[in-house]
């Protein structure tokens, strides 16, 4: 990570950045960049996910409002079914899950700058208890007494330190990712009680964003798509639940917010052909997915757009990624490693 971070400012101190970028953009003739965040925080807290300091996404943003033709997701979808020719240097920002630190950190900067956004919420996990499983399994973690994890299936962990528990909590993840949602909840279940940690029903209203938050940041000038109902991975589940999880959450979404809901993420960015088939066959206009493997041109599929997940990431960084440099080259690493 520290070797990309230097990288990253040598490449933007020696202009190679700008360079690229030029050269870039006048043979592709765009360069549109569908940016992704989670969380905003000042704080680097128990929460899996990690989040862009306040101060990082200011400056990310200001950046991004002086350099950058700034669409709506919806405009951009537009241009895209139209072909009319998009714009050579432009970015959209959408944020997923739902995290409460959007409300009080993101949406203040997004409104100084009167910045165009889109939210993805996974509705049945506003105004309750019920954190999303990832961050059950980081709270427990994080908050329990124990040195050593005997957890079968689940595989054996030392919590000997910071390291050591985001490694443990890395790999359950990746573990519980895999499995059938009722069987991931009953892992996570055992995993409490070997832990003595028991979450406290109150946190998810903390952690997560209200519906009141929704409703004042859709009066701002914020627009919502659906992300299912309980984040769940399309493709590891029957076809008819995941048309429920996508319908209902359009539902949901609408009713609440008296608006018409067209755009749609994808939980983990996992989707096939029959799963976007659904989504364009139950009124949504376009979709997003995690791949980050690519800029948008006109020949992108709108039911398949890619974006770029900035997550606690240098300045440097960042502007790499706008460039087009960070984002070719892990193309050709993923080529390189599907050989």
């Amino acid at each position: 990570m520290e070797v990309k971070r230097l990288a990253a400012g040598a490449a933007n101190y020696t202009g190679i950045l700008d360079a690229y970028a030029f050269v870039r953009r006048k043979l592709t003739k765009s360069q549109v960049a569908i940016l992704m965040y989670h969380r905003v925080s000042p704080a680097v807290d128990w929460k899996y996910l990690k989040p862009s300091s306040p101060d990082d996404f200011r400056k990310q943003i200001k950046y991004i409002a002086e350099n950058f033709k700034i669409l709506r997701l919806d405009q951009l979808v537009a241009m895209i079914r139209s072909k009319l020719s998009l714009p050579e240097r432009a970015a959209v920002i959408t944020i997923d899950d739902g995290y409460k630190d959007i409300y009080e950190y993101a949406y203040p900067v997004l409104q100084e700058f009167n910045m165009p956004a889109t939210i993805f919420l996974a509705t049945g996990h506003l105004d309750n208890e019920q954190l999303f499983w990832w961050d059950q399994v980081a709270y427990i973690l994080n908050q329990t007494t124990r040195r050593q994890l005997d957890l079968e299936e689940l595989g054996n962990y030392r919590l000997e330190d910071e390291d050591s528990r985001l490694r443990a909590i890395a790999s359950i993840k990746k573990k519980l990712l895999r499995l059938p949602d009722d069987r991931r909840s009953l892992l996570i279940d055992k995993l409490s009680r070997i832990c003595q940690v028991k979450i406290p029903r109150h946190l998810g209203r903390e952690v997560l964003l209200s519906w009141e938050d929704v409703r004042e940041m859709s009066r701002g000038g914020v627009d919502f798509g659906a992300h299912t109902v309980n984040h769940t991975i399309l493709t590891r589940v029957p076809i008819e639940r995941a048309r429920d999880e996508i319908v209902e959450s359009k539902t949901t979404l609408e009713k609440r917010l008296n608006k018409r809901v067209t755009a749609f993420s994808y939980p983990n960015g996992d989707f096939d052909a029959s799963i976007a088939e659904l989504v364009a066959r139950n009124g949504f206009t376009c979709a997003v997915s995690t791949g980050a493997r690519r800029l948008i041109s006109l020949a992108d599929d709108v039911y398949a757009l890619d974006r770029i997940n900035i997550a606690d990431d240098s300045y440097d960084k960042f502007k790499t990624l706008l460039s087009g440099l960070g984002v070719d080259t892990r193309r050709v690493w993923y080529a390189f490693k599907s050989k």
